[in-house]
């Protein structure tokens, strides 16, 4: 709330090796969306460490006096984040008590990531209202919106991150263009797929995501009486039913989440977990929806199937991600996923 936002006052030290920042909410992330406008390189923490007596989690930001040699980089970085609200510690050095040195390979680089957004024909015009919405109004940072009419024409290789919103494609995402993308993901880009747009890289060469088989009604003919159609068409749908899924808390994909998500679920369709692939969210085989309206049929193919995974490809990846994060914006469960899509994967990559 805006009177909070005026109490948070840091205060410059200059004798500060680092300044550290928690992971955990959309206001982290932007706050690190204002750093990186304002030219300000931070770092994030793979792993959980300890200093001078304060323990930090996976996904912390520091930032490094080394990385950001001007002279008003103090004044700077406390400017922003006391107007985000932002709580940063100074610390004297980066040998932690436990854990690993802010030198070692695991702490990571973010760079300023240039983000595009596909819209036009075939997209969802709710789910890239909800994508351009929450770039626009939560993390402040900017998004290029690249049209369906010419997005076989574009090249890729101007973007860091591409994002398809959920939407149903149809030859929009033929060959050609699946191998485009293959191409800027191989080279350090990350594409991430939303919803419905996971079914045009399901079982196509060069992609690991599979459709889960459903399993199969015996019969041949439809011989259900009139009268039960409609109870039998209702056992396969979900209209927005809650399910309760697993988290890697290890990936970056996942930092700021605990090992539980709660899942949105607005569709029957399902996947199988990644054989090459990094299954971060999933739901194991006694997943079962704990609020909402799921059919019979429906529920049976959500155990072991998969919520989100990272397929690694050359120096990039793939972000599948089979519910919708940002559902109508209230969603606020899920936006970290999104952001960490964004900034904490491929992003050491300096193009």
């Amino acid at each position: 709330n805006s009177t909070s936002s005026k109490n948070q006052t840091n205060t410059i030290d200059k004798n500060a090796y680092a300044y550290i920042s928690k992971w955990n909410s959309i206001e982290d992330a932007t706050f690190l969306g204002a750093l990186l406008q304002q030219n300000i390189t931070p770092r994030f923490s793979e792993k959980a460490f300890s200093l001078e007596g304060k323990s930090y989690d996976r996904g912390t930001l520091i930032i490094l006096r080394n990385d950001n040699r001007t002279a008003s980089f103090d004044e700077k970085l406390v400017k922003i984040a006391n107007k985000n609200n932002r709580n940063i510690q100074p610390v004297a050095t980066g040998f932690v008590d436990s854990g690993l040195d802010f030198g070692s390979y695991s702490v990571k680089p973010i760079n300023k990531q240039k983000i595009a957004l596909l819209s036009g024909k075939g997209t969802s015009s709710l789910s890239f209202g909800e994508i351009w919405h929450f770039f626009e109004t939560e993390l402040k940072y900017p998004l290029t919106i690249l049209n369906s009419d010419y997005f076989d024409s574009i090249n890729y290789s101007k973007y860091d991150v591409i994002i398809i919103p959920n939407g149903y494609y149809g030859s929009l995402l033929n060959k050609n263009t699946r191998d485009k993308l293959s191409t800027f993901v191989s080279s350090g880009g990350t594409l991430i797929a939303i919803g419905n747009a996971l079914n045009s890289f399901a079982g196509k060469k060069g992609y690991a995501l599979k459709n889960k088989e459903t399993k199969k009604d015996s019969t041949k003919y439809n011989l259900t009486p009139y009268a039960d159609q409609e109870r039998k068409n209702i056992k396969s749908l979900i209209t927005g039913a809650i399910f309760k899924s697993k988290v890697d808390v290890t990936h970056p994909l996942a930092f700021g989440y605990n090992s539980d998500y709660f899942s949105l679920k607005l569709s029957g369709r399902t996947y199988s977990y990644l054989k090459n692939g990094i299954n971060v969210a999933y739901f194991d085989k006694d997943a079962k929806n704990v609020s909402g309206y799921a059919g019979s049929e429906a529920i049976k193919n959500v155990p072991e199937s998969l919520l989100f995974g990272e397929e690694q490809k050359g120096q990039g990846s793939i972000v599948y991600m089979v519910d919708n994060p940002l559902f109508r914006s209230f969603w606020n469960n899920g936006k970290l996923f999104l952001a960490n899509a964004v900034f904490l994967l491929n992003s050491i990559k300096i193009k």
